[in-house]
């Protein structure tokens, strides 16, 4: 009996523990079954409908907010454009504290560019700016779209939505999500709605906020998709075909201007794209019933879609909206034991990070899968790193001619892993480039357009052909072949031709042209070159050139001759500029020692050494930029076209440009812009600049012989290219307007000098 006893006290104990432990057991996660959606019995099921309208969407944070302050739920979420990615946030199971902290901390100006940051980029894309090259590269081919589908693929928005939302859910089924979720696009070609319920939600939320012509449409199956707001900017059916029996809506949308407000092209431009939008959200509101509740924020005109700055003015706007709707609301509010439920079962179905099990690679871009995966640093194993993945999928896309590298949490055989993707830009592999400089001041004119070719698709590290031709006042040709070596794209070998007409001008003291030199020349090169971290890169190679100097105006004693050229050289160049033509920031310096030798074919033996250091630093909306160069040649016994010329903008500023030629040439240079534009039309910048320097036969009278001078100007980065207007001034001659488009530091043509 006393046995007996003991075995059902034992066994109530096991059972009491068995109880205990199921009861205190984290809730089960969707990657290990279904997720289990807050049950629904004895209440109406509530559809939160959330309407896009840009940074309008802001305001749906502030209703949100007020809906937990009264504890009302939702079971459905449908949303579109900005109410997608509210939606799909709020659909992992986020509440607004989280869903604020995330938006506040998004710089919405860096997401809607694509571009890794200039510092970052190969030191092959950033030798491209001393070329000048800065027009649109135009795609050609018969695979070509010439120009990109939309000004932004969505590089850096997708993947700051796909590390949002896998950190905190990784199912491709949107019912099974802590609240499920749709999202609207629409089909750009049929023009039909495309509601989304399955797939990679941060891809969603980018198909829904695709403006056309802004951003690229996603492809979905056989969709082509864009902004869902086109065809149901508030989804009201969307929601009640989810199964919602109530709808909570929220209409950001921007209003129809009235007959006061359509008083330019532009303002008729902006109703005129707002007309499809306003009316298929009326349509949807008139299907809205008594038991269905409406929250119109009072945005006005003073937030529009494009306001992404004004976060902090459209949450309160959202806040007060729901306020004052709240005597519709509160019919649906649960008591605080009911929506502590409802929470629970919602943050059940929260997965957390997934784990790294495996890493898989879609590859469709010119690039093998080796250089690919040189630059993929996360490995099985470990902990995803978000900072990091981020890194290696910019330095992917920074590769050059790549549409987007993305990621995405996928599940195999039962294990989580990441699949990252990257497609081919899709303009192809061949383009045209274009670039302009232009220098005018009232002493004369400098006129240079370069076209080029470029084939990025001669195999699969990368290596590229390039065809170049300019005309105007320094006429030339310019063809190099450029082979990485390896596939983490370290070594490389770069062979190179050029044939280039450059004037030298000869001015007196008071700055009148008395002389014209004209040196043409032609030659090839071969360098080696070795990259580190893509800052920096060291090169080697072999020089031949040879070329005819005429004297076309000036003193007769000075003959015109031939030449030929044969060097050795080595250069070392360091490149952190955040822009060539404007920079804010960062620094360029480059180091390059030649020597010429008669055995190799040149005229005379001799040694040139060359020093550049360019800095800048922006605080607020001030910036400082310092500098200089340093050109000396080592011996006494150079020709003309191997002499150095100086002389416009950052190159002494009160000087023509190649008006001053030496043997040597040196300057220093300090200046200061301050940012008086962002954007539009007027000029982005005035500035001014102190310089000092001189082009001499004699080292030694650089400095000492210096000729103080610089600048006052107003720049702007225009379509064209970064544009100067100024006035350059020097201590012992009258000053020069000048106009100057195109490149300020390094070559200003095709020419050697």
């Amino acid at each position: 009996m006393r046995n007996s006893v003991r075995f059902d006290l034992i066994m109530a104990m096991g059972l009491m523990l068995l109880v205990a432990m199921i009861c205190i057991a984290p809730p089960v996660s969707a990657n290990a079954g279904q997720c289990s959606n807050a049950p629904v019995n004895d209440r109406p099921r509530i559809g939160l409908v959330l309407g896009g309208g840009g940074a309008r969407g802001y305001a749906h944070i502030g209703v949100i907010k007020k809906l937990e302050e009264m504890r009302v739920p939702y079971d459905y979420i449908a949303g579109t454009s900005m109410g997608s990615i509210v939606g799909g946030f709020l659909s992992t199971g986020m509440q607004s504290d989280e869903l604020d902290r995330v938006v506040r901390d998004a710089d919405w100006d860096d997401l809607f560019k694509d571009a890794t940051e200039r510092e970052d980029l190969p030191y092959r894309r950033k030798a491209d700016d001393a070329l000048g090259l800065f027009g649109p590269k135009l795609g050609i081919g018969k695979d070509s779209s010439l120009l990109p589908k939309g000004v932004v693929s969505g590089q850096k928005v997708v993947f700051m939505f796909e590390s949002v939302a896998s950190q905190r859910v990784n199912t491709s089924d949107f019912d099974q999500l802590p609240i499920p979720f749709r999202a609207i696009a629409t089909d750009i070609v049929s023009g039909d709605m495309v509601v989304i319920g399955d797939g990679e939600l941060s891809m969603a939320m980018r198909a829904s906020m695709a403006v056309p012509a802004v951003f690229d449409p996603v492809r979905r199956g056989d969709h082509l998709l864009v902004d869902g707001g086109l065809v149901r900017n508030l989804p009201v059916d969307v929601a009640r075909d989810m199964g919602a029996d109530v709808i909570i809506a929220v209409d950001v949308g921007t209003k129809l201007a009235g007959d006061d407000e359509l008083t330019n092209a532009l303002a008729i431009v902006y109703q005129i794209s707002g007309l499809l939008t306003v009316q298929n959200t009326e349509v949807q509101i008139k299907t809205l019933g008594d038991e269905d509740v409406l929250i119109s924020p009072k945005l006005g005109h003073e937030i529009t879609s494009a306001d992404f700055k004004k976060l902090d003015a459209a949450i309160p706007i959202g806040y007060s909206a729901a306020e004052a709707v709240q005597d519709q609301l509160q019919k649906y509010a649960l008591s605080e034991t009911e929506y502590r439920a409802w929470r629970q079962h919602v943050n059940g179905c929260v997965e957390g990070p997934p784990s790294i099990h495996f890493v898989e690679l879609d590859n469709q871009s010119r690039f093998s899968d080796d250089v690919i995966r040189e630059l993929i640093s996360i490995r099985p194993g470990e902990t995803l790193n978000l900072e990091q993945l981020d890194k290696d999928l910019r330095q992917i896309y920074a590769l050059g001619f790549i549409r987007q590298a993305r990621y995405s949490i996928i599940e195999k055989d039962g294990q989580q892993g990441i699949e990252i993707t990257v497609f081919q830009d899709e303009r192809g592999d061949r383009f045209i480039e274009t670039g302009l400089d232009l220098s005018f001041s009232g002493r004369g004119t400098d006129f240079n357009l370069r076209a080029g070719y470029l084939d990025t698709g001669l195999d699969t590290r990368g290596s590229e052909f390039r065809a170049l031709i300019q005309f105007g006042e320094s006429p030339g040709l310019f063809a190099d072949y450029y082979r990485p070596l390896d596939d983490s794209l370290k070594y490389s070998i770069n062979p190179s031709f050029a044939l280039f007409r450059r004037p030298i001008f000869i001015y007196d003291n008071e700055g009148n042209a008395i002389g014209e030199i004209e040196v043409d020349e032609v030659g090839a090169a071969i360098a080696l070159g070795r990259e580190f971290s893509r800052y920096a890169k060291l090169t080697a190679g072999f020089n031949r050139y040879a070329g005819e100097l005429d004297v076309l105006v000036g003193d007769p004693s000075l003959s015109s001759y031939s030449f030929d050229g044969a060097e050795l050289f080595v250069e070392f160049g360091i490149d952190r500029l955040d822009d060539r033509y404007l920079p804010t920031r960062g620094f360029y310096t480059k180091m390059k020692y030649s020597k010429s030798l008669e055995s190799l074919g040149a005229d005379a033996d001799f040694d040139q050494f060359e020093l550049s250091l360019y800095a800048s630093h922006t605080f607020g909306a001030h910036n400082l930029i310092w500098g200089g160069q340093y050109n000396t040649s080592l011996d006494d016994n150079l020709a003309i076209n191997s002499w150095y010329t100086g002389g416009g903008f950052l190159n002494m500023s009160g000087f023509e440009p190649n008006s001053l030629i030496g043997q040597n040439f040196g300057h220093v240079l300090g200046g200061y812009r301050y940012r008086i534009g962002k954007s539009g039309f007027l000029p982005g910048y005035a500035g001014m600049t102190i310089e000092y320097g001189n082009a001499t036969n004699n080292r030694s009278d650089i400095f000492s012989e210096g000729l103080l001078n610089g600048s006052a100007y107003l720049a702007y980065s225009s379509p064209l290219g970064p544009i100067y207007l100024g006035l350059g001034w020097s201590e012992d001659r009258s000053p020069i307007y000048f106009l100057r488009l195109g490149t300020i530091f390094g070559p200003r043509s095709l020419g050697r000098r």
